[in-house]
């Protein structure tokens, strides 16, 4: 047996009203119409619901038991209704997102100032991890999607990946660092320095960097340690290279600010020196109305980043900064531990 909603709402007027005239009035309906409905409500469920008189109706007492619970179940669907009409307009609800270090700071920041102006009503939780650290949080459903490196996850049968660029890295000193200025800087000059790397290194850049790592090493006896320091916070590892002689790999739209008030410098570049990341979630798996917006705004954040970024680097290079800055250095600052 199975009792409709329409139905339920129909038994609620009726014992509202205590007419059929008026009830149908109220339900929009004929009240031919809703006496037949009620007739067959009445013989689906084997029982009265209703005692007819000649002043209008009232409920039997297996129909109090009936209004009873009709009004419970009719007021959760309202309240389901109201829940589902308020994600589909991003009136309320959740979400939660992850993010590796250099999207955070290349694009995750400005979609996220973007969501917030248009979708206040959403709360928001941001785990920024490695993206091994992620991936475990998503598949566990904690995470509605995951913005990170996707080089080391293509071969993951249950996850959707989604591209969403390729972006340089640029090894990153103080503007007065030794090697500022240089036309090019090999990887063994900058381990000479302490390396902090911003996030776990994803394969195809880590063995290059070890081979780069041990050709440096060889010509000292107790080579540097590798990296000296792993930290997912770009803030602290701008603070760090800024006051000491650290090298860092980051993207150009982890350094613009600096770059444009002369504190930090690019000092050099490789081919294989890239970041991949996307936007990771799994297959099957429906996003609610707030993740489907985020991940369009996601989308259309990193379509301006590119642009950004060869702008950036263009002025760099007509302002011969790198050169004029290694010339004007100031006071060494404080030299990192090796």
């Amino acid at each position: 047996m199975t009792i409709e909603l329409r139905q339920m709402r129909q038994v609620l007027a009726l014992a509202e009203h205590g007419s059929f005239a008026r009830a149908a009035v109220a339900l929009h309906l004929s009240q031919p119409a809703l006496s037949r409905s009620m007739q067959l409500l009445e013989q689906q469920i084997g029982c009265a619901l209703f005692l007819r008189t000649a002043v209008g109706v009232v409920p039997t007492d297996s129909g109090r038991v009936f209004v009873r619970r009709a009004r419970q179940v009719v007021a959760l669907a309202e309240e389901l209704d109201q829940q589902v009409q308020a994600e589909r307009t991003l009136q309320s609800g959740q979400l939660s997102i992850g993010t590796g270090p250099l999207a955070l700071e290349s694009v995750i920041n400005g979609a996220l100032a973007r969501f917030m102006a248009a979708h206040a009503a959403i709360g928001v939780r941001v785990r920024v991890r490695n993206w091994d650290e992620l991936l475990p949080r998503l598949r566990s459903r904690e995470l509605d999607f995951f913005v990170a490196e996707i080089s080391t996850l293509e071969h993951e049968p249950d996850l959707e990946l989604a591209p969403l660029g390729e972006h340089a890295l640029y090894f990153i000193g103080r503007a007065a660092h030794p090697l500022a200025g240089r036309d090019q800087v090999s990887p063994a000059q900058t381990f000479a320095y302490p390396f902090i790397a911003p996030a776990r290194i994803p394969p195809r850049q880590l063995e290059p960097m070890l081979k780069a790592w041990r050709k440096s090493g060889g010509r000292r006896a107790a080579p540097q340690a590798f990296p000296w320091l792993e930290c997912n916070m770009v803030a602290t590892i701008k603070r760090l290279v800024e006051n000491s002689d650290a090298v860092t790999a980051l993207t150009l739209s982890c350094v613009a600010a600096e770059l444009q008030q002369q504190r930090l410098a690019l000092l050099g570049t490789l081919p294989w020196m890239v970041t991949r990341y996307g936007i990771v979630s799994l297959k099957g798996q429906p996003m609610s109305s707030a993740a489907l917006r985020f991940r369009d705004i996601v989308v259309q954040a990193e379509a301006e980043v590119a642009p950004a970024e060869a702008a950036l680097l263009a002025r760099w290079k007509s302002s011969g900064a790198g050169r004029a800055r290694a010339r004007r250095a100031g006071p060494a600052p404080r030299t990192a531990p090796a």
